[in-house]
């Protein structure tokens, strides 16, 4: 039986912040990772294909695929039935397969994240796992999983982090700071 982890954010720092410590420790588990990011985001794009890079190679052993829908990050709502449709049809359901499924949170406060929660909720029924994601825009948030990150995953994940620069930040209260050392 394929076993595939499907990760489905509305962009790579969502991973970066969010589920590290998951793939760092179960991607040996999959035949493949497949990455889905919802959203292009201008300022960000040379630093999510240099992290990535990284993660693949910290990750060698599993295959991953990295898939990015390029969708306007505000307008997700707007446009959730053709993401729906593209997401949908990359999706590889077949009897002899597998899928965990990793996402956002229902409750989060950001559109763009509960737009793809949402479009990933449609395919909870054929999953065998199915993992929500915590981030700092989370309300009413209830983990029922906590892994720990040792030293050395750590230090790759801040490392990850600390390229981002909060001038080039979308956000409108600042509160991306969160992301400086």
């Amino acid at each position: 039986m394929k076993k595939i982890l499907v990760i489905f954010v509305a962009h790579l720092d969502d991973i970066e912040l969010s589920c590290l410590s998951y793939v760092f420790k179960h991607h040996k588990d999959y035949d493949k990772l497949e990455i889905y990011i919802a959203s292009k985001w201008e300022h960000k794009q040379k630093l999510w294909k240099n992290n990535l890079k990284k993660i693949k190679n910290r990750c060698q052993d599993t295959k991953i695929e990295y898939h990015n829908f390029n969708y306007n990050q505000r307008k997700l709502m707007t446009c959730f039935d053709n993401l729906k449709d593209d997401f949908y049809s990359k999706i590889e359901f077949a009897k002899d397969v597998n899928i965990d499924m990793i996402t956002h949170d229902i409750d989060d406060c950001h559109t763009d994240h509960v737009a793809v929660a949402m479009i990933a909720k449609g395919l909870f029924k054929y999953t065998e796992k199915y993992l929500t994601i915590y981030s700092p825009s989370t309300t009413n948030f209830k983990p029922n999983l906590w892994i720990s990150m040792n030293d050395k995953d750590y230090q790759f994940k801040k490392e990850l982090c600390d390229v981002y620069n909060i001038n080039n930040e979308q956000s409108y209260t600042k509160l991306g700071y969160y992301l400086q050392s």
